[in-house]
């Protein structure tokens, strides 16, 4: 950790020089901003050399990096702009219509344009797929600098990059590969949070509307959050009445409601104006912000001297949007997952973890998700408490609220558990920099170097594998259980899909034709070959999943019929996967148990390809 004692504790620039007794001297070429630069260089050039082999392999981290991979490609042959429809899943119905936005595809389809020419398709895919995730790090890594260098202790700009690169569920989001959107919804949470630590203006409540608006348009996931910041926004005005968060307020809701507008069509054309979807930005979303923000401003008009008064017409704003959303479209009130098929939820969605709240996960990511939270909510605490200017403890009390907010949400949700460790970064910095003073004044050598280490344990990573470490010392069958997992996947890294080359290479080789996979399986057939797939883990295509679950674990007499409605011409497993095990002992006479045990049905003949992860490849007769 950097010594506190050499960094400048108040809000002006630092010399040529800072130093102090046993402190690091810092030149002024080493602004905060370069510091961030270059320690988030040096843990991405350490994250490429460790991936090397998987960029190599293009071993994608997750399923939905590869069908992002798959609407860039469509994107480059020539598919609209305004079409994000996913026509190689679900064939028989004519494709799938995405949820996802061109925001997050555009940077990806640049890159590999302009690389192409240079290296070909193949290797310019590699080299942005590389380096983009990094490189979208760098500038959160930046932004939190920027956002954060305003607080009580100006020190905290100096270290945040390193509390940022430890923190491993943000820090997961931006490895080498992680193409997807969730990198994006970090980084935009981050502009979001730097603009309500500004000075209330106009422009600060612009920019975060805007910046809250892009975030929605990527997903609607971010709704909590940029609905946290407009009450923190609309809070602050009620309380006071002062005319800055009453311009910051309405810049806010004014900048969401044209921003969600404007890139909505800038990303998904008139039909994205007018679609009524619950699960993304769509017309019920647009009608509830354009309802909010002209309640808001009508209030902001009237600015009642009154507190009860604003109260009301604040609290009028949040039942108007509710309105508008719910009249738009009353089914968004049930959420996006409403309309999945029961066999879908039990088989496909009670397993995304991500989606799940903290108490279905194992103990140690429990603490994982909790502790770092916990830790800058005690540090954002302490610091508030001894802050004597009104601006730092508002700005204080403004990481605080949204911490908490995100901290709780994470609880019920596990994957807003990084925008809530991002809010988190603050707290355990002025706490780890307070603990790391303390420590070098100690004169024993022995009580010195426990008292630095206690204080590193205000890293994120650190605090919370120390935790686990104990807790597994305490409970050894807890180590037991991780060691098992750890050593079969590093016995055979192609246990999740038994997509290795040799299998990739046979499927390659059929001639294109419609597949039904089990759902976790279609996204990576997706990327690496030219097949079309009944089904992927992708929630729209609700009644093609509820389909390829009947198929493998319903009823045996209806498997055949199911199979020829959706024109799949062959049948893929992985026989260790876990969904494909969840399907098999499902129901001891269904498909996947058939297939499984080698007593396939006659409508199936077996084609025998090269897999060293026994990957199966079934066919269907002509009927």
């Amino acid at each position: 950790m950097i010594d506190a004692s050499a960094l400048p504790a108040g809000g002006a620039a630092p010399p040529d020089t800072a130093s102090a007794p046993g402190g690091i001297v810092l030149g002024a070429w080493f602004t905060p901003v370069r510091i961030a630069l270059i320690i988030w260089g040096a843990m991405s050039l350490i994250a490429i050399i460790a991936k090397w082999h998987a960029i190599g392999m293009l071993d994608l981290p997750d399923t939905d990096d590869a069908m992002r991979m798959a609407q860039v490609r469509d994107l480059l042959a020539g598919q609209g702009w305004w079409d994000l429809s996913q026509y190689r899943v679900n064939a028989a119905g004519g494709g799938v219509l995405m949820h996802w936005s061109r925001i997050v595809d555009a940077p990806l389809a640049v890159g590999i344009l302009l690389l192409k020419p240079l290296f070909g398709q193949v290797m310019a895919e590699r080299i942005v797929m590389a380096l983009w995730p990094p490189l979208l790090g760098a500038a959160l890594s930046v932004a939190c600098v920027v956002g954060y260098r305003g607080l009580s202790d100006r020190r905290i700009a100096y270290v945040v990059p390193l509390f940022l690169i430890m923190s491993g569920y943000i820090l997961v989001q931006f490895r080498p590969l992680r193409v997807d959107h969730h990198g994006w919804q970090i980084f935009f949470a981050m502009l979001i949070m730097m603009q309500a630590l500004r000075p209330a203006t106009w422009r600060a409540g612009l920019l975060g509307g805007f910046f809250g608006a892009a975030l929605l348009a990527i997903s609607i996931e971010g709704l909590p959050i940029v609905a946290l910041f407009a009450g923190l926004a609309a809070l602050r005005w009620a309380l006071h009445g002062r005319a800055e968060d009453r311009a910051r307020l309405c810049g806010y809701m004014g900048a969401l409601a044209g921003g969600a507008l404007l890139l909505q069509f800038a990303t998904r054309g008139p039909a994205g104006l007018l679609g009524n979807w619950c699960d993304a930005l769509s017309a019920p979303y647009m009608a509830a912000f354009a309802a909010a923000a002209a309640v808001v401003f009508a209030a902001a008009r009237a600015n009642s001297g009154q507190l009860w008064i604003r109260f009301l017409l604040l609290g009028l704003a949040g039942v108007s949007a509710a309105g508008a959303l719910v009249w738009t479209e009353p089914q968004c009130a049930n959420g996006p997952f409403a309309t999945l098929d029961p066999i879908v939820v039990k088989y496909w969605y009670l397993h995304v973890l991500e989606g799940q709240p903290v108490w279905v996960s194992k103990p140690q990511d429990a603490i994982h998700v909790i502790l770092p939270s916990l830790v800058g909510l005690a540090g954002a605490l302490l610091a508030w408490r001894g802050c004597a200017a009104v601006e730092d403890r508002r700005n204080w009390a403004t990481i605080i609220v949204a911490l908490i907010g995100a901290a709780v949400l994470s609880l019920f949700v596990l994957r807003s558990a990084s925008t809530a460790h991002l809010f988190a970064l603050p707290g355990c910095a002025w706490l780890g920099l307070r603990a790391w003073a303390r420590a070098r004044t100690i004169a024993s050598t022995v009580p010195r170097i426990l008292a630095s280490v206690m204080a590193a344990l205000t890293l994120p990573l650190l605090g919370s594998l120390a935790v686990v470490g104990a807790l597994e010392v305490a409970v050894p069958s807890l180590k037991g259980e991780a060691d098992k997992t750890e050593m079969a996947e590093a016995a055979n890294p192609y246990t999740a899909n038994c997509l290795d080359p040799a299998a990739i290479a046979g499927l390659g080789q059929l001639p294109p034709t419609t597949i039904l996979t089990p759902i976790d399986l279609g996204a990576p057939v997706l990327f690496w070959t030219r097949h079309s797939l009944v089904a992927t883990p992708h929630h729209r295509n609700k009644e093609a999943m509820a389909d390829t679950i009947r198929v493998f674990a319903g009823d045996p007499g209806q498997a055949e019929a199911l199979v020829r409605k959706q024109k799949a011409t062959l049948i893929v497993f992985c026989r260790t996967a876990n969904d494909f095990s969840k399907y098999r002992q499902a129901r001891k006479d269904g498909l996947a148990a058939e297939l499984y045990a080698g007593t396939p049905p006659d409508w199936l003949e077996a084609m025998p390809i090269a897999s060293r992860a026994g990957l199966s490849v079934w066919r269907v007769k002509p009927e």
